[in-house]
């Protein structure tokens, strides 16, 4: 070596790195067929339950055959009330594909949050496409659903000062949901209590209700109920048809 020679030395983070590759890359290499073999594997077992299950091949069909037949059947059924309009609720199955199918056939949508409510506006549901029935609802989403022209289903008599407070003034057109309370029952069978129930106004309320959205200026009143879940019996409609309309015809006449 000459004197004009100036040695290196490593620098410790270069060390480090030396050391550490060739473990990442053993690391790599021993488990990269684990992980080939996993996805192969999977994909196989997908290739089997579809060969087992081809039902679930048929989503599309369902979408675009059966589902477009029972919407067409609800409102053949209920073609003897002009004003009729069906609300699917997006929370049961929030997805704007399926919704937008309902809304070919003049389906809206009944939300239950500001969520819902942005996705209904993006999907082009505004005005009365729209049902918002809310409870413990903070008062920034009863003036979205409000800007929207959405209809506002009140919970409870208070929700009155509250959309009041939110949109400036109530809207022309709004809802009450009713809880008559007690237990509600077919022929022998107890289908649930609305009694224990923390939803809707009670008698009493939704007539006082009624009264001050009158004094207030609300023009159109809507009547919500909804009083068992997961019921798979057909008498419990009509009995609940019957009960809003008995309701609605002794609110009117008061």
């Amino acid at each position: 070596r000459d004197g004009n020679y100036a040695g290196t030395s490593m620098q410790g983070w270069e060390i480090l790195l030396l050391l550490l590759f060739p473990v990442a890359l053993i690391i790599f290499l021993v488990f990269l067929p684990f992980y080939v073999f996993h996805k192969y594997s999977s994909r196989e077992e997908d290739k089997k339950y579809e060969e087992e299950h081809p039902e679930i091949l048929k989503v599309e069909d369902l979408d675009n055959v059966e589902l477009r037949e029972n919407v067409k059947n609800l409102k053949k059924a209920f073609s003897w009330n002009k004003g009729y309009k069906e609300y699917f609720a997006v929370k049961a199955t929030p997805n704007p594909f399926l919704i937008n199918i309902l809304r070919e056939y003049g389906c809206g949508c009944d939300c239950s949050s500001k969520t819902e409510l942005m996705m209904a506006k993006t999907i082009g549901a505004v005005g009365d496409d729209i049902m918002f029935s809310s409870n413990d609802t903070p008062i920034d989403e009863f003036k979205y659903c409000n800007k929207l022209g959405g209809i506002i289903n009140l919970d409870d008599i208070t929700h009155i000062e509250a959309v009041e407070k939110a949109c400036g003034k109530l809207p022309k057109k709004i809802s009450c949901r009713y809880n008559p309370g007690g237990i509600f029952k077919i022929s022998n069978d107890i289908m649930d209590n609305p009694g224990d129930a923390k939803y809707g106004m009670t008698t009493e309320q939704i007539y006082e209700a009624f009264k001050i959205l009158k004094e207030k200026g609300v023009e159109e009143f809507g009547i919500h109920s909804f009083l068992c879940s997961n019921t798979v019996t057909n008498e419990y409609y009509p009995m609940l048809a019957k009960l809003l309309f008995e309701l609605a015809a002794d609110l009117k006449e008061k």
